[in-house]
């Protein structure tokens, strides 16, 4: 192997180290984000965040989508109405790989509907895909 074969196959597998790197930081970052926004109860954050063939939503089993981004708000609008979040903690996150990159995250949620003093505790898993420069939500399945 020639010393210039050998010096773009050591900047290629640099390059890819670095991307995989960047990602992994990313997508610590956008869990931390949408845990705080499903904190929040704040649909319009988590819909934003949605890839560009859209969002699966699952709630115990009944998936829908892919939505829109305006569908999807729509959806955990409608999740998020009449529960108030005692806690909520980011759980197992992993890059999967694939082309493009694909990755999870889990949320443990634990809310309280309204007139009620019983927790419910609800586990949020978030599939994302690496699109553009940022990782964004293919589904939303909660099951509790």
């Amino acid at each position: 192997m020639s010393r210039r074969v050998a010096t773009i196959l050591i900047g290629l597998l640099l390059s890819i180290a670095a991307t995989a790197s960047a990602q992994e930081a990313e997508l610590g970052k956008v869990l931390d984000r949408l845990a705080a926004a499903w904190a929040r109860a704040d649909a319009a954050t988590l819909a934003a965040l949605s890839a560009r063939n859209g969002v699966s939503i699952d709630v115990d089993g009944e998936p829908i989508g892919p939505l829109s981004p305006r569908q999807a708000a729509a959806v955990l609008r409608n999740i998020f109405v009449g529960r108030s979040t005692d806690t909520l903690s980011k759980g197992l996150v992993r890059i999967v790989g694939g082309q493009p990159p694909r990755a999870f995250g889990e949320l443990s949620w634990t809310v309280r509907t309204q007139g009620t003093s019983i927790p419910e505790k609800t586990k949020v898993f978030l599939a994302l895909v690496w699109e553009g420069n940022a990782w964004r939500i293919t589904q939303i399945r909660l099951l509790r």
